[in-house]
């Protein structure tokens, strides 16, 4: 997937909860779609960790994120290179 922009930090805008910057990300490209796991950063300084999937246009998914065996271990290598995302996911366990 070669459309994608995967600069960090990035822009992102919500139409309801405002914008801020993508300051991380654990995500793994295949040829039609980037599953993603993002630390999002508001202006206001509040972090929210977002599960989502780029399409093949580069173009995020307004869909759920749904992965199986084979993305998931990919995912965690891809975790492990992101230590903001990591502590947000040790949080829920």
């Amino acid at each position: 997937m070669t459309n994608r922009n995967t600069e960090i930090p990035r822009p992102f805008a919500f139409e309801n909860l405002g914008e801020g910057e993508i300051i991380e990300e654990a995500a793994v490209e295949y040829e039609s779609w980037a599953p993603s796991i993002q630390v999002l950063k508001f202006t206001d300084g509040k972090e929210m960790l977002r599960f989502c999937y780029y399409v093949g246009s580069g173009e995020l998914a307004p869909r759920a994120l749904s992965i199986d065996n084979e993305d998931i271990g990919k995912l965690r290598e891809e975790i492990k290179k992101n230590p903001q995302v990591r502590k947000f996911l040790q949080r829920l366990l």
